[in-house]
């Protein structure tokens, strides 16, 4: 899939469905080096940063650039690139990652879960399995002060960190039978996207996970594990996978990047002004997100999507199985003490309510 570089200004403070300026506006930074097109504060003229994420022109960082269009009076205008290195290989995100590094583009909005591979490591703990599991969750620890520590930790090697924002659940289906316990992962191979902890995850529950790119073909997996918003906008469920109503593996949390050459040229009111958009982007994200998911699964049900819950002694197998991927955690001390402070948070959020396609 090719990917589609469109102008967030003025019209995107109005614009909830993200209606966003067509390519070619005037202003608009080239892809070939951004960084020249960046205008430094007092020019007279809108400051232009280019970003590129692998996702969709709606998906979940919509009201960060809302937000900076709004909050910057429309003297900060993003030209966003979606979908860059769709459907490129298993390393999308890493590809994209380099392209920030190397000054191709001056932002990006990707999966914190690319972080835990080789670059921040202590990311993981947002994405332990089986702990954050619904959108309130989620929201509440992005929310906290935890996350302005965490967001420094992919500061370096060209690369500042300036937000995180909630995400889609990540949920398992299976084939032929529906992943609920343990047993039932035994000998599978498991299609799943670039991360450490949800490969240590697939292997700790005794399956073999395979990486795959974004919107590449599930046929050939025994399982995978995907949000319901891309298992319909990639009609996953033409595979005849049965989903697990009520278990969600980990989030999707999304780190906002930027090329650190290319945020210096900003003024460090404009510098704020990016991390603010990130941070007010948090609140009331968990309903919109759900809101996202309820749409998804309405779609999924009218076209015959499936679904059986895991029972209480299931779900107990579950996360005893999973124990030594918190070991394996909790072995790096920062790690740990963000593992610690996540638990906490999220010890009295409720779970999502179980996925069902009746009324």
């Amino acid at each position: 899939m090719r990917s589609r570089r469109t102008t967030v200004g003025a019209a995107l403070s109005a614009a909830v469905g993200l209606i966003l300026l067509a390519a070619g506006c005037s202003g608009t930074a080239s892809a070939g080096n951004p960084a020249n097109n960046t205008q430094g504060s007092g020019t007279g003229g809108p400051v232009v940063l280019s970003l590129a994420t692998p996702m969709g022109a709606s998906d979940e960082f919509r009201a960060f650039l809302r937000n900076v269009s709004t909050m910057s009076h429309h003297s900060i205008r993003i030209s966003a690139e979606f979908n860059a290195h769709h459907e490129e290989g298993p390393d999308f995100e890493e590809q994209l990652l380099d392209d920030v590094q190397s000054g191709r583009v001056d932002l990006a909005a990707l999966g914190s879960r690319v972080f835990d591979i080789r670059r921040a490591p202590a990311l993981g703990a947002l994405t332990a399995p089986l702990l954050i599991n619904s959108f309130d969750a989620e929201e509440k620890v992005l929310g906290a002060p935890v996350a302005k520590r965490m967001i420094r930790e992919v500061d370096g090697g060209g690369l500042t960190g300036v937000g995180l924002l909630p995400g889609s659940l990540r949920r398992p289906f299976g084939a032929g039978t529906p992943l609920l316990g343990p047993v039932d992962y035994k000998g599978r191979t498991i299609g799943i996207q670039e991360s450490k902890v949800a490969d240590s995850t697939v292997r700790a529950l005794g399956a073999t996970p395979q990486w795959f790119g974004a919107g590449s073909s599930v046929d050939a997996f025994d399982g995978f594990e995907q949000q319901l918003v891309s298992v319909n906008g990639s009609h996953y469920d033409e595979a005849g996978m049965i989903g697990t109503a009520n278990v969600v593996l980990w989030p999707r949390p999304i780190v906002l990047v930027a090329n650190t050459k290319a945020l210096a040229r900003l003024g460090e009111d404009q510098r704020e002004l990016l991390q603010d958009a990130a941070r007010q982007a948090v609140h009331g994200a968990g309903a919109d997100l759900r809101e996202q998911e309820h749409k998804a699964l309405e779609s999924l049900c009218a076209r015959g999507q499936k679904f059986a819950a895991a029972n209480p002694d299931q779900l107990t197998a579950l996360r005893k199985a999973v124990q030594p991927v918190y070991d394996q955690l909790s072995r790096d001390r920062r790690t740990k003490e963000y593992l610690d402070t996540v638990t906490a948070l999220v010890r009295d959020a409720p779970a999502e309510p179980p996925l069902s396609c009746k009324d």
